[in-house]
């Protein structure tokens, strides 16, 4: 499923789940782990196959208003992806997909 149709059917939703999150430009690189073993965690309790944290939306209305979230950023004189995936552990799949809704910049 293309990743924007994701953003707007999570977003369609009446309240967010165990296994999503909407933030607008928060971003605490260690916590932000903390967030994936979480989700990742809900996901598979609740048979989903994918956990979802998406910037770019708003956490109280659910609206798409764009993000200023830089997911190449360095954080500890390394960048912050290759940053993550040294510190969790166990190990957990991840990415990180862009798309545009409406002009603004999701994640």
């Amino acid at each position: 499923m293309e990743v924007k149709q994701i953003v707007l059917d999570l977003c369609a939703l009446n309240d967010e789940q165990e296994w999503f999150e909407f933030k607008e430009n928060w971003f605490q690189p260690e916590t932000l782990g903390e967030y994936v073993s979480a989700l990742s965690n809900a996901a598979a309790f609740h048979y989903k196959k994918y956990a979802y944290f998406l910037w770019g939306i708003d956490n109280a209305t659910h609206e798409v208003v764009g993000t200023t979230f830089n997911q190449y950023c360095e954080y500890n004189k390394e960048p912050y992806q290759n940053y993550l995936a040294r510190n969790l552990s166990p190990s957990i799949n991840f990415g990180f997909e862009e798309t545009e809704i409406d002009g603004n910049h999701c994640i």
